[in-house]
């Protein structure tokens, strides 16, 4: 009876300790220090011992992560989607600074952004645009991305699900905190 208190009290303890220092109430420890949970959208999340996270809802996954700048400690972040179609770049704020398509390289060529049923925006030859696009994405659906990859000098468009992005964005103030 002693050694059933005893374990069951560790148990609670381990439960409330995981909880106090979550992203979500919900939150719970699984192997090797992996967390979980799931948001108020419904979303799925899972926060890794490195730090890097996703959140994921309906095949919609997005990824976070930090590096710590080796030269002047700095805490950097961006997020992607699962295909790295589309990066967001925090740096060190919690706010986006740029939004770029990675894989446009085409020298002297740019690239195109739309959200929903708005008109496209040109990214700069780098494939970026400024972070204030962000709330045009937060608005939408979906984000076609049309980019021009070295050295075939063809568009390449893709579709990328912004569903979770909102989600994201939080995980990604939550994960520079950690």
């Amino acid at each position: 009876m002693r050694v059933t208190l005893t374990l069951l009290g560790g148990l609670l303890l381990g439960v409330t300790n995981a909880a106090a220092g979550s992203w979500y109430a919900n939150e719970h420890t699984v192997e090797k220090g992996i967390r979980t949970g799931t948001t108020a959208s419904g979303a799925e999340y899972r926060i890794m011992p490195d730090k890097s996270a996703t959140v994921v809802k309906d095949g919609a996954i997005w990824v976070v992560g930090c590096k710590i700048d080796p030269i002047n400690d700095n805490k950097n972040c961006e997020m992607h989607d699962a295909f790295e179609r589309v990066m967001v770049v925090f740096g060190t704020t919690d706010r986006p600074t740029e939004i770029c398509l990675p894989s446009h390289n085409f020298p002297g060529r740019t690239a195109f952004l739309r959200v929903d049923k708005n008109k496209a925006i040109e990214t700069g030859e780098d494939g970026c645009v400024g972070g204030g696009f962000i709330a045009q994405m937060l608005k939408g659906k979906q984000l076609v991305s049309r980019i021009v990859v070295w050295p075939y000098d063809e568009f390449d468009d893709d579709k990328t699900d912004l569903s979770v992005l909102k989600d994201a964005l939080a995980l990604v103030k939550f994960v520079r905190a950690l």
